[in-house]
């Protein structure tokens, strides 16, 4: 019976957990600008954007709408793929330990950086969904791995399937299981599960395949742009370094977004008198945990040190998730009876905490992706626009990221985002169209406009001129302090009027 209670404690803690955390998010002025960006990918309706696979611009952008585009979806959709990842932690979890141990593997990460602070701050994009996805893949490959169901093992190739279409960064979770099963489970390539399995997610993934060959594999033009590290003025000194100082400051990241988990651990190991090293790490379970809560992240900082290449703490969101698992399986502690109430007291104690931090950090904030006045800005642009295109639609909006989605979101005539395409030919804009109708083009400086313009607008008559404005704005708290903001912009009237 006490059982049943302490799994009830469970699950209302992780509600509670995501509600607060998404009712905070009330208190921003807009939704994070990966969110924004992922409602606009969903609004392509395609199989793939021109950053990452189309999952999770569907799934938001199909509910944003549906839900009469409220934010408040944007902060709940981040939480619910932080819940279903803690969920399946959990499930995960009982295939090594008791329930009450399964449960604070699952607890413990509650306090972890990325579902806190992160989740805040960028309310949702894939690596949320990843968080979500990354657990569950976990779960149903174990599970078929040992219970030999067919089932399990579709399921296994339907959420695989998923985690491609959501990032492809999970071919390193793929990687960890793929190396679990050459040491432990070899006999798994005679049985005709896995195949299923690998045939079931083949199916799932091949339009967006198709649609990679049909565009000449344009999602990966941003992703090898992403890690170039020339492409961001990097100093001389991490150019020639950087094989060493990139993988390493990624490790470091990956560490320091789990200190707090482990100083819950610790405490309940205090509560408990004890704590051990799990020496016989050489067990078929140990191994598995050990290859998902390792292989990936040093699989991504070897990718570092083979390309040179920049990656972003924020790439490990989704492979601390098993750090629970992996310290109740490697750092064994003896509960006691009071052991879980300890755990639930200190897991509370910290989520208000966090909360309370945050809630101040809202009041007393000055970022431009939590407080855009957009409130100001949206009728001065639109007013602008018709006084230059005699009041043309505002059809296409495009330029730098940190200021279109923001624009384009929030503005009542809800104009379409020419997404930036690098350089590479854009597959869901018509350029006559785009020249017929007009755009407005937004950058962080004179030069960053009409380069963005140039890209965009590619048919521009030669020596176009380009009538420049400049906007300038404050963001001030809730003491009356204030930064100071500007950007740049330019309207090309539709075609007829230069004619």
């Amino acid at each position: 019976m006490d059982i049943v209670k302490k799994r009830k404690f469970f699950y209302i803690f992780l509600i509670i957990n995501a509600l607060a955390w998404s009712i905070l998010g009330l208190f921003r002025n807009i939704i994070g600008n990966d969110a924004l960006e992922a409602i606009s990918w969903g609004e392509l309706v395609d199989f793939g954007t021109n950053k990452h696979p189309p999952l999770s611009g569907w799934l938001i952008g199909g509910l944003y709408n549906l839900c009469g585009q409220h934010d408040f979806v944007a902060y709940f959709l981040g939480q619910a793929c932080i819940l279903v990842g803690f969920l399946f932690i959990y499930k995960l979890a009982k295939f090594f330990f008791d329930e009450e141990k399964s449960m604070i593997a699952s607890l413990i990460m509650s306090s972890c950086y990325y579902y806190t602070y992160i989740a805040f701050y960028e309310n949702y994009n894939c690596n949320f969904l990843s968080m979500a996805l990354w657990p569950m893949i976990a779960y149903y490959f174990y599970k078929s791995v040992k219970e030999n169901k067919i089932v399990d093992y579709v399921l296994f190739g339907l959420v695989s399937a998923l985690g491609v279409l959501c990032k492809y960064q999970v071919i390193f979770l793929f990687l960890a299981l793929f190396l679990y099963l050459i040491i432990c489970e070899r006999e798994q390539f005679k049985k005709k599960g896995l195949y299923i399995s690998i045939l079931v997610g083949s199916l799932i993934i091949l339009p967006h395949v198709i649609w990679l060959f049909k565009t000449d594999f344009f999602s990966f033009i941003y992703l090898t742009g992403r890690t170039e590290i020339g492409a961001h003025n990097t100093p001389q000194f991490l150019i020639k370094y950087g094989r060493v100082v990139f993988p390493l400051k990624f490790i470091m990241d990956q560490v320091c977004s789990v200190l707090s988990c482990v100083a819950v651990y610790l405490f309940l190991a205090l509560q408990a008198k004890n704590i051990s090293i799990n020496k016989n790490w050489k067990t078929s379970e140990s191994l598995f945990v050990l290859s998902i809560a390792s292989v990936p992240i040093l699989a991504q900082s070897c990718m570092a040190i083979v390309e040179n290449s920049r990656i972003m703490g924020m790439w490990g969101s989704m492979m601390v998730g098993f750090s629970g698992i992996f310290l109740l399986n490697f750092f064994p502690i003896n509960f006691n009876k009071n052991t879980f109430y300890f755990c639930i007291k200190w897991v509370y104690s910290l989520m208000f905490l966090w909360l309370v931090g945050m809630f101040i950090f809202c009041l007393f904030q000055t970022k431009l992706h939590m407080s855009f006045p957009y409130q100001h800005i949206i009728p001065d642009i639109n007013k602008q626009w018709d006084y230059e295109t005699n009041n043309a639609q505002f059809k296409y909006i495009g330029g730098n990221i940190d200021y279109v989605f923001k624009i384009k979101e929030y503005n009542p005539r809800h104009p379409h985002v020419i997404l930036e395409t690098f350089g590479a030919k854009n597959p869901w804009e018509n350029p006559e169209d785009i020249l017929n109708s007009g755009a407005l083009i937004v950058g962080k400086s004179e030069q960053d406009t009409i380069d963005f313009a140039k890209e965009m607008i590619v048919l521009l008559p030669e020596n176009y001129s380009f009538n420049m404005h400049e906007y300038k704005f404050k963001i001030t708290n809730i003491v009356g302090k204030s930064k100071k903001f500007k950007f740049y912009y330019t309207i090309i009237p539709p075609i007829k009027k230069n004619d």
